[in-house]
């Protein structure tokens, strides 16, 4: 008996560890407005209430005409700070396929797929930030409803 329950719980751990583990691919851009003349500039970065810093791409390009916007919470999210060695080792994307990708996933947004890291120069290192790509909301229509023959309210 004791055999047995071997055996079952053999066959479970190689089951379960022989089940394909998703890897999530790591996008990494770095943000570097000091050597962009302003005229050049493609990027807005803010600081919002109460603690969140804003990338945004200004280009309409995503759906109802909106901006790619990325954000992270500076108080949750410290960084990691890197060397320029460092920052050679990792692969930098252009800005004409993060645009891309922002596309295609800003339905369903990155979770599960992608991890995306903006990098800023701090001094003579860089720090990086992972974050979030907001999900472009529809165009919100106001109306009111104004009855026929209507006039406006008498004073008494």
């Amino acid at each position: 008996m004791k055999t047995l329950i071997f055996v079952i719980l053999a066959t479970c751990s190689f089951k379960i560890m022989a089940q394909r583990h998703n890897k999530i691919d790591s996008i990494y851009y770095l943000v570097d407005t000091t050597k962009t003349p302003l005229k050049d500039r493609m990027w807005e970065i803010d600081m919002e209430y109460p603690s969140f810093k804003v990338y945004t791409i200004v280009c309409s390009c995503l759906r109802y005409d909106q901006k790619p916007t990325f954000l992270y919470d500076t108080l949750k999210n410290k960084g990691t700070i890197i060397s320029k060695s460092q920052l050679k080792a990792l692969f930098l994307i252009k800005l004409s396929s993060l645009i891309t990708k922002a596309q295609q996933y800003t339905s369903v947004g990155f979770k599960g797929r992608y991890a995306i890291f903006i990098v800023e120069p701090i001094g003579k290192k860089y720090i990086y930030h992972r974050v979030n790509l907001l999900t472009p909301r529809g165009p919100s229509i106001d109306y009111e409803n104004i009855p026929p023959n209507s006039s406006t309210p008498k004073k008494h």
